[in-house]
């Protein structure tokens, strides 16, 4: 019988640390023999070699070719990109993670992230320069409204990948960010029930996830403002211009209001 490979693609800041706290404590801490649960963060290559030998893997920022996948039962996690850019921004303002620290970044450090070195961060220091910028310190040397400018730069890979997934597929399911904050029990028991786990499995997974629900973690440090719709506040109109003139198909394609 052919295994169905269960995968999971989502997008940084769209609850990858949640979903990986809830997998890594299923089938790696209590359910070591069931081959176990892998995140490969953008590392493509990486995750083809071996999402084969996991129970569940995941992998972020990324369109997957679907041949490549086998039988799959795979699940998808977005939200409204604005608000990527906002959540983003504020999150590697603050240098909350060491690759937003590392001074005069090339595209190689942030592979793993998918990540596009904005323009006014290379011409502040060029590759590997004496006294370049660090992504952190670069953001928090400008205005915030060019700072949403280099998060919505930042984000380009990102978002050509959300683009490109079919809209319909009768072996993914798709879910909000903003359909999943509050109620994370009943997704994930869908989520679970999609993934055709067993029932140990499943009553493992409903447990961590209400353990690791938003209501409890209000200290994380991942965790700014959950709340949706932030964009409306913090884009100007020339940030929503420059939005509107690359992604506006985007935001129609994945079903969130114009405005």
């Amino acid at each position: 019988m052919t295994d169905t490979h269960l995968i999971h693609c989502s997008y940084h800041k769209c609850l990858t640390v949640y979903y990986k706290r809830v997998m890594h404590a299923v089938f790696n801490r209590c359910l070591p023999w069931s081959r176990g649960y892998q995140h490969f963060n953008s590392h493509l290559d990486d995750f083809y070699d071996s999402f084969q030998r996991l129970r569940i893997a995941s992998v972020n920022n990324r369109t997957l070719e679907l041949s490549r996948l086998g039988q799959f039962r795979l699940s998808r996690f977005v939200r409204d990109p604005r608000d990527l850019v906002v959540s983003g921004y504020h999150y590697h303002r603050r240098g909350a993670e060491a690759w937003v620290n590392i001074e005069a970044p090339t595209a190689e450090d942030w592979y793993f992230a998918n990540g596009c070195l904005p323009e006014g961060l290379q011409a502040q220091g060029g590759a590997r320069s004496a006294g370049g910028s660090s992504f952190a310190s670069y953001l928090q040397s400008i205005p915030e409204e060019d700072g949403l400018l280099a998060e919505l730069e930042f984000r380009r890979y990102h978002f050509e990948s959300m683009a490109n997934w079919p809209s319909q597929h009768p072996d993914i399911v798709t879910y909000r960010y903003e359909e999943i904050l509050g109620d994370e029990a009943r997704v994930f028991d869908e989520l679970f029930t999609f993934y055709d786990l067993s029932s140990l499995e499943r009553t493992l997974g409903h447990w961590f996830v209400k353990r690791y629900s938003f209501r409890k973690i209000a200290s994380d440090p991942h965790v700014r403002n959950p709340a949706s719709g932030q964009w409306r506040k913090h884009f100007t109109p020339r940030v929503k211009q420059a939005f509107d003139t690359r992604y506006a198909g985007l935001v129609e394609q994945l079903g969130y209001p114009p405005d």
